[in-house]
């Protein structure tokens, strides 16, 4: 960024935080996926001894109720990546879209809000599609033909949530176009489904 223009200390320290929130949450999470998958084995193979009696299953009870808020952890930790991860991205893409384009700094209220709050999906889906052509054009290098893939690849995964939203019943309906572009993942997601975000969210 610093190579296309100034960037203003309040956009950069709030992309350095987003980022700094993100990876913090991102460890978190993997150690809660751990954690969650450990129990859950222990939970397979403990039902394969437990006594029939159920009387007797105090063991596998036990393992019930630790692996419940483990389980809530996870999707709670995910969820908080998500929306950091998100919103770091769509403000980055903005901030880069700006010194591309060599206009102003970005307003303090609109860079507080876009950091605050999870984007929707369409937003999401803008900030990956157009300034990202308008960067190519401004500079070609080899860092961009690795931002190319990245792009295309992250493009894919939000088509992937977009087609996930398409099919699954919101509220006993099934949503349109304009209602899916409003969505956040992280609020539309069903609690007792994989969250949409989910594949967003997956290691490379």
């Amino acid at each position: 960024m610093e190579k296309l223009g100034p960037v203003t200390a309040h956009e950069w320290r709030t992309l350095r935080s987003l980022n700094q929130t993100y990876v913090d949450l991102r460890h978190e999470w993997e150690a809660a996926c751990v954690h969650a998958d450990g129990l859950m084995v222990k939970l397979e193979v403990t039902e394969g001894y437990a006594d029939p009696d159920r009387r007797y299953r105090h063991h596998l009870a036990a393992l019930h109720e630790l692996y419940r808020p483990a389980d809530a952890y996870e999707r709670q930790a995910s969820a908080l990546a998500w929306r950091y991860a998100s919103a770091a991205a769509v403000l980055g893409m903005a901030v880069m879209d700006r010194l591309i384009r060599d206009q102003p700094p970005l307003a303090t209220d609109l860079v507080d809000e876009v950091a605050t709050h999870e984007p929707t999906l369409g937003t999401l889906k803008d900030a990956c599609d157009a300034p990202y052509e308008r960067m190519i054009a401004a500079r070609a290098d080899d860092h961009y033909g690795t931002e190319a893939k990245a792009r295309e690849n992250l493009l894919g995964l939000l088509g992937a949530a977009e087609y996930n939203l398409e099919h699954t019943d919101i509220g006993g309906r099934r949503l349109n176009p304009a209602e899916i572009d409003a969505c956040q993942l992280g609020v539309i997601s069903p609690a007792d489904q994989d969250p949409f975000w989910d594949n967003l969210l997956k290691p490379r």
